[in-house]
């Protein structure tokens, strides 16, 4: 005769109380009290026949037979929730959680959805945004836009948009210090985002250029160096097409013509099995259409330096 199965809402607080190690915490997360999880962690243990916990001085830890238990719990409890998520994406009702990075988030996408939204109206769109890519798993999102080389392992990564990269500065910071040539950067502030390894040397070794200067400004994002540089405060290395705008618009100049194509680019990224995903997919379609749509008319441009 088969063991019988404790009920699956006992096993979700023994997995609740045992990552914890409180009932206090327990409660919190599950929204009871104490007392409740208290009571169903002894029902629990009564249907087994074993401890699951040692209580003793407002300690709690678990016994060789809960650390078993746990441990097998948390594992099926946790594939259980993605696979129950897979098929929500893949057959409930059409709904895209996206992770978007904050620049191209507020300049490019933000402003477009209405489009989207007219093309794609049974779509829901919940978009998310944040300098660090979002892991898939811990944070339930289905797609993301991020930069660097293509390879992210166990996710499809396709190409949205190539970028270079080239010096910019306000209309007024040029004028004041005549800049026309790259030599004419040495002694001035360059501003810069943190980054895997300093983005001005790079810049330095594929041009060739020795830049002597005597200060450096590194800020957290890149809306904010350039927004340093709009004010400014010295010169910003800025990824193109992506500031094309602010080009476009005026509240940047880029007073040199050499430009450097940038090894990374921006990618979307997602699950694989979410290749044949219609809503994602449809999502997927028009950020590429939007980004192409930028890229050629930065390219179309005196700003490219074509």
């Amino acid at each position: 005769m088969e063991p019988k199965i404790p009920p699956l809402n006992l096993l979700r607080v023994f997995e609740v109380a045992g990552r914890h190690l409180s009932f206090k915490e327990a409660a919190r997360e599950l929204h009871v009290t104490p007392s409740a999880v208290s009571h169903q962690i002894k029902s629990l243990e009564a249907q087994l026949g074993f401890s699951l916990f040692r209580r003793h001085n407002r300690v709690l830890t678990l016994t060789r037979a809960g650390q078993d238990l746990l441990a097998s719990v948390s594992q099926h409890l946790n594939a259980l929730r993605k696979d129950t998520g897979r098929i929500i994406r893949r057959h409930g009702n059409p709904s895209v959680r996206a992770h978007i990075l904050p620049f191209m988030a507020s300049e490019y996408v933000i402003p477009n959805l209405h489009d989207f939204q007219q093309q794609h109206p049974d779509v829901e769109l919940r978009i998310e945004t944040s300098a660090n890519a979002l892991d898939f798993e811990l944070h339930d999102i289905d797609i993301g836009v991020r930069l660097g080389l293509g390879k992210w392992p166990g996710l499809v990564a396709e190409k949205l948009v190539c970028i270079e990269a080239t010096p910019v500065c306000s209309p007024g910071f040029q004028a004041k210090h005549n800049m026309k040539e790259i030599s004419d950067l040495k002694g001035k502030t360059l501003i810069q985002i943190q980054w895997q390894e300093d983005p001005w040397q790079r810049w330095s070794d594929r041009t060739g250029t020795d830049l002597e200067t005597t200060h450096k400004l590194t800020l957290d994002s890149f809306v904010n160096t350039l927004t340093a540089a709009e004010q400014g405060l010295g010169v910003s290395l800025a990824l193109f097409p992506l500031a094309y705008k602010w080009v476009e618009q005026g509240r940047l100049v880029t007073p040199f013509r050499e430009r450097i194509p940038v090894e990374e680019g921006y990618y979307l990224v997602y699950r694989p099995e979410d290749q044949q995903r219609d809503d994602l997919q449809r999502f997927v379609r028009w950020l590429v259409t939007l980004f192409n749509r930028l890229d050629d008319n930065y390219h179309r441009s005196p700003v490219s330096g074509e």
